[in-house]
């Protein structure tokens, strides 16, 4: 995953919109998901997102195997252009190329859509994940962190993403569904969104518990 984590990006300032998920006292810790969070902050410094040149795996070695980049191709659809073992453990084959979607059930899908739409108005989602147990299917809990990128023009084009599990994988492919209501919150930094693209305040229904 190391070799194409580069493009070329510039700042902006703003409100950012944000989409944390209900946090439990029983939810399961996610310490990758938090370090590229970290990481991704600390790049941002206070812009709407840092550029997706900015974007330097050195720092991030121990996270790769859990991280990707996806394209936003369409308001509610991105593709991924880098991906690390780990979610071609989940899919079964090489996902790069396909739709991030691929990774959910069906009746996941339109969640994740509104996910994406708030990610390429400046907003970064959590969303806590359950693939439920099968035939050689394990439970699996994960998290998927989704956290915009700039590209030249300062436009939201891309999305780091984190997708990070608890436990063996079982037999491939594996498909998700959310565990957790979603809720909006304001960021604390002030920060404008891309030209022509207004901030929403969407609640995203979660998936059943």
């Amino acid at each position: 995953m190391s070799d194409a984590l580069s493009d070329t990006i510039p700042p902006q300032r703003g409100r950012i919109l944000r989409l944390p998920f209900a946090t439990r006292e029983t939810a399961p810790d996610f310490p990758t998901v938090r370090a590229v969070q970290t990481h991704w902050e600390s790049l941002r410094d206070g812009r709407i997102a840092p550029a997706r040149s900015e974007i330097d795996p050195r720092p991030l070695a121990h996270c790769l195997d859990v991280m990707f980049v996806a394209e936003l191709v369409a308001p509610r659809v991105a593709r991924l252009r880098l991906a690390g073992q780990q979610l071609n453990d989940l899919l079964g084959m090489e996902p790069r190329g396909m739709p991030l979607s691929v990774f959910f059930a069906a009746t996941a899908r339109d969640e994740l859509a509104e996910a994406l739409l708030q990610v390429g108005q400046g907003a970064r989602a959590l969303l806590p994940l359950r693939a439920d147990a099968r035939l050689a299917q394990p439970a699996l809990d994960g998290m998927l962190a989704l956290l915009p990128l700039t590209d030249t023009e300062n436009r939201i084009t891309r999305i780091l993403g984190v997708l990070e599990t608890r436990g063996p994988t079982g037999r491939a492919p594996r498909r998700f569904r959310l565990t957790e209501p979603m809720r909006t919150q304001r960021d604390s930094t002030p920060a404008r969104v891309p030209v022509g693209q207004k901030p929403s305040l969407i609640v995203i229904k979660g998936g059943k518990a």
